[in-house]
C-alpha cells in the first residue's frame, strides 16, 4: 500500500461507517464530515496509522521511495478566529490534530495524513492539551513492519490513554472533522 491508498482507505472506511462526506469524490484534498461522525474518523484514522504504506508514489514526476515519518497527536484549546478568504469564522473550540508523516525521498520533504477533530467549548477542556509523538519501535531496519506496527500501536494507546484524548472524545460533542493528505513543514 502506498500513502495515497491509505487516505483512500480512510476514506472507505468512513464512508462504510455511513458517515457522509464533503465533498463526496474520492480525488479530494480534504474532505470534511459532520460531528457525529468523529468517533469513526478516529477509528478509521487509528486502523490506517498501524499499517505499513511504504511502497515509492509518484512525486516531482518521478518515483519516490517512503518511509516512515512518525506520528504526531496535538490537543488543544483554540480561540475564536475572524473569517478570512474562503475560510469562514470559527467561534473558540477545543481540537484534537493527528499526524501520520511519511518521508519522500532521501531529501527530507514529508507528507502527512492528517485528521483534525474540533469538539465544542467547554470550561473542562480550557486546561487539557498534549502532544504525543510517536516513531517505528527501535530496529536496524527502517522498513521492519513488526518494529513499525509496534512504534505506530505504542502512539495510539499513549494517545486514547492521554486525558487531552479521553475526556473530549467522551463527554463532549464535536462539531465536525477533516482529514486529507497533505505536505508538511
Amino acid at each position: 500500500m502506498n500513502l495515497n491508498e491509505a487516505a483512500m482507505q480512510m476514506r472507505r472506511l468512513v464512508l462504510d461507517g455511513d458517515v457522509p462526506l464533503t465533498p463526496e469524490g474520492p480525488e479530494a484534498a480534504l474532505y470534511t464530515g459532520p460531528g457525529n461522525g468523529a468517533q469513526i474518523a478516529w477509528r478509521a484514522f487509528r486502523a490506517v496509522a498501524v499499517q505499513p504504506a511504504f511502497d515509492p508514489i509518484v512525486q516531482w514526476g518521478e518515483m519516490q521511495a517512503v518511509s516512515a515519518g512518525g506520528f504526531m497527536f496535538e490537543a488543544k484549546f483554540a480561540a475564536a478566529t475572524p473569517a478570512r478568504n474562503a475560510d469562514p469564522a470559527l467561534p473558540e473550540h477545543y481540537e484534537l490534530l493527528f499526524t501520520r508523516q511519511f518521508y519522500i525521498s532521501d531529501i527530507g520533504d514529508m507528507l502527512g495524513l492528517h485528521l483534525t477533530i474540533r469538539v465544542d467549548a467547554s470550561d473542562e477542556l480550557r486546561a487539557l492539551s498534549a502532544s504525543i509523538f510517536g516513531e517505528n519501535a527501535p530496529s536496524s531496519d527502517p522498513n521492519d513492519e513488526a518494529a513499525f506496527i509496534a512504534g505506530a500501536e505504542a502512539w495510539v494507546a499513549q494517545v486514547e490513554a492521554s486525558r487531552a484524548f479521553s475526556v473530549p472524545m467522551s463527554r463532549h460533542p464535536a462539531t465536525d472533522f477533516m482529514f486529507g493528505l497533505d505536505a508538511i513543514g
